[in-house]
């Protein structure tokens, strides 16, 4: 990897509930062949849990410890307060469960100079099988935003983001881990951005604290990740890729009935009918299934063959693709 050309500060913001985890993350953020960053880290207990576990990494100047007393707790919530505190002209997150590569940041940083990108990501791989988490094509490419609208890039991946496309804009804290809505809004400012085919973060799968198993839970503030993330940008899937209309609104039906919001799973079927008519039969007949089995019959389905049905989607709506 050559020499960058200039070196500017990255930020790398941790949101962390004080999990013993925090500190594998931290030394693999620490020791990055990059060192001109900031090390963010948001603890959303009130308590402060996680000062305890890094206190003696403090006296590091690089490290800024903050506690979300401003945002709704949560992880979007969290992860707003270390956006508040950024300084950097780049900035990228590590949740406390994961840590990433000591080359991380040195070659995405390269990217994003050489080929002015606003974003650059790389793929990751899961701390059990060492998979990779990412969708690809198993290079190195130019990536548009239209390729995550419509499903081209989907994912577990790991990137950098240019601070100035972000303005003033925030995760969603009433949501539930729904960082999708902002990731899409900064890739739609950026259009294009480079993906690089390695792995540089280890993704973990088998965290029972993770913000994926919390989502049923959470079904109250996780079904507004898809009615909000429909509302910005349904009309440009209905233009680029309108099956995905369909495919994003199954799982706004089943959180959205899981929540006791009826009216707006039906609306979401509707929607869903109106945008790809061909095939009405999906959306009426699962929003019938959710709504009308007892909800721990529907619940143990979803867990017991979400993946499968979501891969099915994927090759029937899209094609088959590769991860």
């Amino acid at each position: 990897m050559s020499r960058l050309n200039h070196n500017p500060k990255v930020s790398v913001i941790i949101p962390t509930i004080g999990r013993e985890s925090l500190i594998r993350t931290l030394e693999s953020v620490l020791n990055q062949t990059y060192q001109n960053i900031e090390i963010i880290i948001t603890d959303d207990t009130e308590e402060g849990k996680a000062k305890l576990l890094i206190e003696r990494y403090l006296t590091d100047p690089r490290i800024k410890y903050v506690i979300n007393t401003k945002y709704k707790h949560g992880p979007s919530g969290n992860k707003n307060n270390g956006l508040d505190n950024i300084t950097g002209e780049y900035f990228t997150m590590v949740d406390d469960d994961n840590i990433i590569m000591p080359n991380a940041i040195e070659d995405l940083l390269n990217i994003a100079i050489k080929g002015n990108y606003s974003i650059v990501c790389a793929n990751c791989v899961d701390n059990i099988e060492g998979k990779f988490t990412g969708l690809h094509y198993g290079k190195d490419e130019e990536v548009s935003w239209v390729d995550w609208l419509c499903g081209r890039y989907e994912g577990e991946y790991f990137g950098i983001i240019k601070t100035s496309i972000l303005e003033n804009d925030r995760l969603c804290d009433e949501c539930w881990g729904g960082e999708g809505i902002l990731w899409f809004r900064l890739w739609k400012r950026a259009w294009v951005g480079f993906y690089l085919h390695k792995a540089l973060r280890v993704y973990s799968i088998d965290n029972q604290d993770r913000v994926s198993f919390q989502y049923v839970k959470k079904a109250k503030r996780t079904y507004l990740n898809y009615v909000l993330f429909l509302q910005e940008f349904g009309d440009d899937i209905k233009h680029y890729c309108p099956k995905n209309f369909v495919r994003y609104s199954l799982p706004g039906i089943y959180f959205s009935a899981l929540a006791g919001e009826y009216k707006q799973a039906f609306k979401l079927c509707i929607d869903s009918v109106k945008a790809y008519p061909k095939l009405f039969f999906m959306p009426i007949l699962w929003t019938l299934f959710c709504m009308i089995l007892p909800k721990s019959f529907v619940i143990r389905f979803y867990e017991n063959y979400s993946k499968r049905f979501k891969k099915f989607l994927k090759y029937y709506l899209l094609g088959g693709r590769s991860k």
